[in-house]
């Protein structure tokens, strides 16, 4: 039970971690040398792809807290 809840905090940690740094880091991914709008249209992509990390990274942090139940 505890190993369950230490292994999913961790894991949602991460992905919430990961996912943040990738929302802020975007536009430095992308070549500032593509025409604006697929330039715009990569960096929403990357941005997107962030924000569903997090929402996976909440997802885990709360079956961490479930498994206290």
């Amino acid at each position: 039970m505890i190993a369950d809840f230490v292994v999913l905090a961790v894991a949602g940690a991460a992905l919430l971690a990961i996912g943040r740094w990738g929302c802020r880091a975007a536009a430095g991914w992308v070549s500032p040398a593509l025409p604006e709008p697929e330039r715009l249209r990569r960096i929403g992509k990357l941005r997107g792809s962030g924000r569903a990390l997090q929402v996976v990274g909440v997802v885990f942090a709360l079956a961490a807290v479930w498994t206290l139940w």
